[in-house]
């Protein structure tokens, strides 16, 4: 599973390259984004740091995506078929190359001791955001995107929006 992961960030990040449309590039971006919380989740004792990494990226995907939507809303989105073979080829080869490093013994023995040392561990990392030390940290952070909300909604005015059609 971890090397299809692996193997498919990679991919996304070849074809980010090739995409010449702004939301097809988003859409890569996107998908880089869930690939790298997927394989720190693996990685981590606990999943909140992934979870918190994925909400913050797609709310700055969801401010790129409607400034991209207004700039370039007219364009043509053209198909190629070159990355689309090239797409389907490396996923089928790299479920197969994933398929036989499933059976082998080895991922079974290595999921085994990493399931048996995170139950202890997990606790305690997850206890560790929520103590004394980084407590205070967490409540200033909290308290400072609060009253930034606060402000900008006062500041800003609902009938003068940037991107609000006129009649």
């Amino acid at each position: 599973m971890k090397t299809t992961i692996m193997m498919m960030f990679m991919l996304s990040s070849t074809l980010f390259l090739m995409m010449k449309h702004p939301l097809s590039s988003g859409f890569m971006l996107l998908m880089q984004t869930t690939f790298s919380c997927m394989i720190n989740s693996m990685n981590s004792y606990s999943y909140w740091f992934s979870y918190i990494l994925f909400i913050i990226f797609i709310g700055g995907m969801m401010v790129l995506f409607i400034y991209i939507a207004s700039i370039a809303s007219n364009e043509k989105f053209k198909f190629s078929m070159k990355t689309m073979m090239l797409l389907m080829m490396i996923m089928i080869i790299t479920m197969m190359i994933d398929k036989t490093m499933m059976n082998s013994t080895m991922n079974e023995l290595m999921l085994y001791i990493k399931n048996t040392k995170t139950n202890n561990k997990e606790m305690i990392s997850i206890m560790k955001m929520f103590n004394f030390p980084t407590m205070m940290l967490s409540m200033l952070t909290i308290i400072y995107l609060l009253l930034t909300l606060i402000s900008v909604v006062k500041i800003t005015m609902i009938e003068k929006g940037p991107l609000r059609m006129k009649n």
